[in-house]
């Protein structure tokens, strides 16, 4: 049943999204056992009863985090769906999972505030990866900084002309004599917000890409920034471990998104988040609800 399921979706969610059900449906039929039937054909009330009470963790611990219980549900509702199952119940169930989340994420937002470095510690790491002569450091970290990228964001080909940035499915750091563009293509929310293009002026991001250039192999149209040791391209999970490398002591990006967020809450400074939001894709109450360390109100 499964596997029919990812035959009929496969041109309709992403790899990931499929990779993730994948895992997750695989993890509750491990927890009733493989010869049992699927968990799409089971009882709603076992399921319900196995998600919110039963099931463990990779390490044997049970599973308490809200948002790990409704991705389970999620997985499992989206496959009975397709093929008109019933899921009220598993709905229902979903939904009394909201207050807990809504909890727990009032709960790391207390812990980040306080674990979190601040703004000013960012700035001066840049510096600190630019005299160090760290340039693909120093290029991933400004536009971060300047773009609120995600990992995605920062998978970027450089080139020195807008006409060589054509390629709907790459993003492109275009290095121009007055000025640099950055396009965005491949990101999250593309299917949203479309292509996003915005031009800047870095003289540090210049000169490290100036740098970067020179030891890369000659007649090239285009430098692709994140490669492993053999040049090849990075999956998802590569690309993060790529970038944390060159973090401020190896913080996700959305760890700066948050210190950043927190920053202009800290000023009031409305106009810093709606530049954010846009910048980086995201609508403006996604930004509040998921990245607010102090949970201020979005304007209506």
């Amino acid at each position: 049943m499964y596997n029919q399921y990812v035959e009929d979706k496969k041109d309709k969610l992403s790899k990931a999204t499929i990779g993730n059900y994948t895992r997750l449906y695989n993890k509750i039929h491990a927890h009733f056992g493989v010869e049992k039937d699927e968990p799409a054909n089971m009882e709603e009330a076992d399921l319900i009863m196995a998600i919110n009470n039963d099931m463990v963790t990779n390490l044997g611990k049970k599973i308490e985090n809200p948002n790990t219980k409704t991705a389970l549900f999620n997985t499992v509702i989206s496959v009975r769906k397709h093929f008109d199952l019933p899921i009220t119940k598993l709905l229902k169930a979903k939904e009394e999972l909201l207050n807990p989340i809504y909890e727990h994420r009032e709960l790391v937002r207390e812990q980040k505030s306080v674990a979190l470095p601040q703004y000013k510690d960012l700035r001066k790491h840049i510096t600190n990866t630019f005299e160090k002569e760290d340039y693909v450091g120093t290029i991933i970290l400004s536009l971060i900084d300047e773009f609120f990228t995600r990992n995605q964001d920062l998978d970027v080909y450089i080139v020195d002309s807008t006409k060589k940035a054509k390629d709907p499915d790459k993003n492109y750091l275009v290095v121009r004599e007055a000025d640099m563009v950055y396009i965005k293509n491949k990101y999250k929310t593309s299917k949203t917000y479309g292509q996003l293009k915005k031009k800047f002026k870095n003289k540090r991001v210049k000169k490290a890409i100036t740098e970067f250039i020179k030891t890369q192999p000659e007649g090239l149209d285009e430098y692709p920034l994140m490669v492993n040791s053999k040049g090849e391209k990075l999956d998802d999970t590569s690309q993060q471990k790529f970038i944390k490398r060159f973090t401020f002591k190896n913080l996700s990006e959305s760890d700066y998104f948050k210190i950043r967020v927190n920053e202009f809450e800290k000023k009031s400074d409305m106009q810093g988040l709606l530049d954010a939001s846009k910048k980086r894709g995201t609508n403006l109450n996604t930004v509040v609800t998921n990245y607010s360390l102090k949970n201020i109100k979005p304007p209506n």
